[in-house]
């Protein structure tokens, strides 16, 4: 079973694609894996191409004549990783509009990361030095130094913003793209192809979203991404594994594992979201035409999740 010890890292993958567009400079252009990303190269897979297994993060929601597909989302990727499995690709062809958590084909990449910088950087006089504890500020700084991060402009971010900084480098060392993501994927094939594409929340919301997180999920956030960023290739690829597969008893003990601790931020980011999201869904099913959903993957499993939701709303739930 995999267990990956750098929440930041999921939050990035499987919640929020706020956090992946800022992260991932120049997301509209094409990830290639970085020069000296040996290991991250020989590892990395094409999910189609890996042993065929017998379901994928894909289902049908239907009742009577309503019906849509659900997909869960790893909100970046290697471009090695695809093509992506048949089934999933043959659902979006035969579906009449892509619906995402945000419409990236209106997403000005460099607007949005000015947004996060207004509200992830400190204003003048205060910085990470000034506002942390002196002995997780100290953590911060040995890491940062282990890393060879400039800790003078690391100091300017609020931990939010810092610790997706942090996985900015990660990021371009590993050969990782939020161009190359799932969601970016089908957006891209939803444009060449005419789909129509909704948007469930903008950019805006999902950055406060991420600036409100409470303080010492802030710090923790920071703190791990440091901690953990050694391990960051490997826990990508036992990520990406599990997905390929349809593991959701992975994913699903990774939301308890992330979340056990931090009640509130489950509420902000998976239970209040999923809860807004499913009027909009069943709206979108009782027009007569199939959409294809596309959110992040750990919006999916858990019992505040969409299976587990639409489930209790009498829906017939089929993993594909």
């Amino acid at each position: 079973m995999i267990m990956i010890k750098n929440p930041v890292g999921r939050l990035l993958m499987l919640v929020c694609i706020a956090a992946a567009l800022v992260a991932c400079k120049g997301a509209k252009q094409s990830a290639a894996p970085a020069a000296n990303t040996a290991i991250a190269a020989a590892t990395t897979q094409s999910i189609a191409a890996a042993e065929t297994p017998s379901r994928h993060f894909l289902w049908r929601i239907s009742k009577g004549r309503d019906s849509l597909y659900l997909v869960g989302s790893l909100h970046a990727l290697n471009p090695d990783n695809y093509p992506l499995p048949e089934q999933m690709e043959n659902a979006f062809k035969h579906s009449y509009a892509l619906v995402e958590e945000i419409n990236l084909t209106t997403v000005d990449t460099a607007s949005m990361q000015q947004e996060a910088l207004r509200m992830g950087a400190y204003p003048h006089g205060k910085s990470l030095r000034t506002e942390l504890p002196r002995d997780v500020y100290q953590k911060v700084s040995d890491g940062a130094h282990k890393l060879g991060i400039d800790m003078q402009r690391l100091d300017r971010l609020r931990p939010w913003l810092g610790s997706i900084a942090i996985l900015d480098m990660q990021l371009k060392q590993a050969g990782y793209s939020a161009s190359a993501g799932v969601d970016h994927h089908f957006a891209d094939e939803a444009q060449m192809s005419g789909k129509h594409i909704i948007g469930l929340e903008t950019p805006h919301f999902q950055l406060q979203l991420l600036a409100e997180l409470p303080a010492r999920v802030q710090q923790e956030m920071l703190l791990q991404s440091l901690d953990q960023a050694m391990e960051f290739n490997k826990e990508m690829q036992g990520l990406i594994d599990a997905w390929g597969k349809g593991d959701t008893a992975a994913l699903e003990k990774i939301l308890r594992h992330d979340f056990g601790a931090y009640p509130l931020a489950y509420k902000l980011l998976i239970v209040d979201r999923n809860r807004a999201w499913m009027p909009q869904l069943q709206r979108l099913m009782r027009s007569g035409r199939h959409y294809f959903v596309v959110v992040g993957a750990l919006h999916m499993v858990g019992t505040e999740g969409l299976l587990a939701r639409f489930k209790k709303a009498g829906y017939k739930v089929e993993q594909l």
